[in-house]
């Protein structure tokens, strides 16, 4: 159900139990080649799918289209929250939905800038009241989420996995918006790095301070010349089938 489409007495008389899905995304560049809005559109989505699949279960908030992308403010057009202001109005987000009486609030980030500053926000609540102690708050990625259906060879991938403006995001966008996407100016950059610790494009067991456009100058990484969009429906559909069960586990927490 889409939490906005009701009136404040259906929120007061709802099933408190049920899981508010808060899809988080950004504004920001994406290379030659892929909108500003690429983040919204692609988390947006897949939440939007998953909801349709499970109205009954979840309450689904607008995505906030606005992230912590102060790495990407190099590349004009991008609009970026820093990243402590970020955390604090997940926090005021989180605080809403607590009032209203909801015991399972769910992140679903689709913007990798905003995983430090939100789980920042997570961990703030935990410690900030015992309100939460009674209830679930979690925050997931839905390319952590999927990973295990998410390999190159299931979906024909020639680039081993999604990284920024890469094969696997532009293929979705193909999918979805394809007439958004400027395959005659895609550009990448190869890895600045690669190494059995670090991988510029990738992360690895070390983790670096860098803006987005020193390690990838053009703005986008992987292989988006590769991308198709039969590649990117095979790979959202195995997305959303895997945030749903992700969903229904975490129901019975």
């Amino acid at each position: 159900m889409k939490y906005g489409d009701n009136c404040w007495p259906d929120i007061e008389a709802s099933d408190k139990d049920k899981i508010v899905v808060v899809p988080l995304a950004s504004l920001e560049q994406h290379g030659h080649h892929s909108p500003l809005l690429t983040d919204t559109y692609l988390c947006t989505a897949v939440a939007e799918r998953v909801e349709a699949l499970m109205p009954d279960d979840i309450y689904l908030l607008p995505t906030l289209w606005v992230g912590a992308s102060d790495h990407h403010l190099e590349k004009p057009g991008t609009v970026s929250i820093a990243n402590d202001v970020y955390t604090a109005m997940i926090k005021n987000i989180v605080r809403s939905i607590a009032k209203a009486g909801f015991q399972r609030v769910f992140l679903l980030n689709g913007h990798g800038g905003n995983v430090t500053p939100g789980t920042q926000a997570i961990n703030d609540l935990a410690n900030e009241s015992e309100v939460y102690d009674r209830m679930w708050i979690a925050l997931a990625s839905y390319w952590t989420i999927a990973a295990p259906v998410m390999g190159a060879d299931d979906h024909g991938m020639v680039s081993k996995q999604l990284s920024h403006a890469c094969e696997y995001e532009t293929s979705m966008m193909l999918h979805l918006h394809g007439e958004t996407i400027r395959m005659d100016r895609v550009t990448s950059s190869p890895p600045l790095v690669d190494s059995p610790y670090y991988h510029s494009q990738h992360g690895g067991r070390v983790n670096v301070g860098k803006r987005l456009t020193t390690s990838a100058p053009t703005g986008a990484m992987g292989m988006p010349h590769e991308s198709t969009a039969a590649k990117g429906e095979s790979l959202l559909n195995a997305i959303v089938g895997e945030v749903v069960a992700c969903f229904r586990d975490y129901a019975t927490w």
